[in-house]
């Protein structure tokens, strides 16, 4: 009885194989031509969806969607000039002019220039005139949120003057890059720290029987870059007035080295209370940075700017 059940089973399998695989012989080519049909159906739905919305685009809501189109464009310029005016530069401040007579008919020009941007720094040139005329002219730049002075020395003038302008004719600003410098204080610190001991200004100094002046200070730097040509202003000041200016600069100066300088200070020489020095050193320059031995340039920029 088992052996014949098991036949049943198996007979009833092969009989619906058998009326499937008839079914399928039988309506195989209408199936087929369904499935033609279908995609071609789906093709032509597709095409006259393309050429409807060409036709919309073209011809239909031409004149709307141009519409639409100026007044996103219109907006996004608003929008645009509102950020650039709400992030560019702010101008530079300047002091005015202070002319100071170093006698034999020269002077010295002094004022100063404050960047007010704490995300740009600037390059720039600067005129000093005198009764609407040109007497000095020269570039200099400005880092970040730096005041610093602008002195044009030495100015030999045929007839005494004692009032100077000074104007900005032309400025090139540099956003500060913050994916290079992420945070300029930090970075700006740790390549402006030249430590200036012992300024001095003396006045007995001795040559061919003639007295002249002398400042004298240290500087080390306590970067870990080494600079070529660093700048040093020297102020001359009486109380909070400016009385005198010079300034001089270093071949090159080391990391962790110390300097001594003396400048002679020849001319008029003033009265003074206190002495003041300003470094100059341009840290987005990649120049003024010595390399290291066997560095290429490409290496002393990542070595700098990281």
């Amino acid at each position: 009885m088992n052996d014949g059940g098991l036949l049943l089973e198996e007979e009833k399998e092969f009989r619906r194989f058998y009326r499937l695989s008839l079914w399928w012989v039988t309506h195989r080519a209408l199936l087929v031509r369904i499935g033609y049909g279908l995609l071609i159906a789906l093709d032509a739905g597709l095409l006259l969806f393309a050429i409807w919305h060409l036709a919309d685009a073209f011809a239909f809501s031409y004149e709307r969607e141009q519409r639409t189109v100026y007044e996103m464009v219109a907006r996004g310029q608003t929008d645009l000039n509102a950020y650039t005016r709400g992030n560019a530069a702010g101008d530079l401040e300047l002091s005015e002019a202070r002319v100071l007579s170093i006698g034999s008919g020269r002077y010295d020009l002094y004022a100063t220039v404050l960047n007010p941007n704490n995300d740009w720094w600037a390059e720039f040139e600067y005129v000093f005139g005198s009764g609407g005329e040109e007497i000095a002219r020269g570039t200099g730049f400005v880092l970040p949120g730096e005041k610093k002075p602008v002195v044009s020395l030495a100015l030999e003038a045929e007839k005494p003057f004692s009032i100077a302008e000074f104007s900005i004719v032309g400025v090139k600003w540099h956003r500060v890059d913050h994916h290079v410098v992420s945070d300029y204080q930090i970075w700006s610190q740790d390549r402006l720290d030249l430590v200036v001991e012992g300024a001095r200004f003396t006045t007995d100094m001795k040559l061919d029987g003639e007295t002249f002046g002398r400042f004298s200070f240290s500087v080390t730097n306590k970067t870990a870059f080494s600079y070529y040509d660093p700048v040093f202003y020297l102020i001359l000041k009486r109380g909070s007035s400016v009385v005198g200016v010079s300034r001089t600069t270093l071949q090159e100066l080391e990391s962790e080295e110390e300097a001594v300088v003396n400048v002679n200070w020849f001319g008029t020489l003033p009265s003074v209370s206190d002495v003041e020095v300003i470094p100059e050193v341009n840290i987005f320059d990649l120049d003024v940075y010595k390399p290291l031995e066997g560095e290429m340039t490409v290496d002393t920029r990542t070595r700098v700017f990281r």
